[in-house]
């Protein structure tokens, strides 16, 4: 497997680019709890895997915008809702991505002296989830669809019998309302829809999953009347 630059990463969260305020991603993965089961019969410590989590820690610079209020409210508290946060390790369709539901730990400013004002902001993952691997469906940077579009599949090499997971960063449509599909295809001639997204109306971002066949190909939809929706989808199988 062919080693990769940082060049191109991008961060998107509750359907805002956070890209341009975020200058590096740490702690970006797993981990499991280890519950200890050893028994007095044994000379060395027994553990059975317990519970997982995911967790992600964005460095970025701080800036007084509106997309900052995606880490911290005018009332300088943290916010509270779940957020959708997509990690792009590039921006061309079929790179490799990672997708969380997750709420926000902790946000802390920093001023150093001779250095910018930098912040950190953690993410950890919630609803019995943890971090899906998986690739994006649009092109990007950010994908800006005008109209309904049917884009270009990504082969996946193999179906799979197991469910698949779907993310939406939605960060602007110019009028009307959009569907966006996430569709699957033996052929990559004939499709069947697998996941449809709550209709786009306004600045957005959902996490859906599904149970079953995923099949080989895979692709992303939009439809209805709608002008200049600007996203991203990522899409994993489970």
């Amino acid at each position: 497997m062919a080693k990769q630059s940082g060049l191109g990463v991008r961060l998107y969260a509750a359907g805002y680019d956070l890209s341009g305020d975020a200058n590096a991603l740490n702690n970006m993965g797993y981990s499991q709890a280890m519950l200890d089961v050893t028994s007095l019969q044994d000379s060395a410590m027994s553990r059975i895997a317990g519970l997982s989590d995911g967790t992600l820690s964005v460095n970025g610079w701080f800036e007084a915008t509106s997309d900052h209020a995606v880490w911290t409210s005018n009332s300088g508290k943290l916010p509270s809702a779940e957020q959708v946060v997509v990690v792009g390790f590039g921006t061309a369709l079929g790179d490799a991505c990672i997708g969380m539901n997750a709420k926000q730990a902790s946000y802390n400013v920093t001023r150093a002296p001779g250095a910018a004002i930098a912040t950190v902001a953690e993410y950890q993952s919630t609803a019995g989830q943890q971090l899906d691997f998986g690739v994006l469906l649009t092109t990007g940077p950010k994908q800006t669809d005008a109209s309904a579009t049917d884009s270009t599949s990504v082969d996946q090499g193999a179906g799979t019998s197991a469910g698949a997971v779907g993310y939406i960063e939605a960060m602007s449509i110019g009028s009307g309302s959009a569907t966006v599909k996430i569709q699957s295809s033996t052929n990559n001639t004939v499709w069947s829809d697998l996941i449809t997204f709550t209709a786009v109306t306004a600045q957005t971002s959902e996490r859906l999953a599904v149970t079953g066949t995923v099949n080989r190909y895979v692709r992303v939809i939009t439809s209805g009347t709608f002008t200049n929706l600007v996203f991203v989808v990522g899409f994993a199988r489970l």
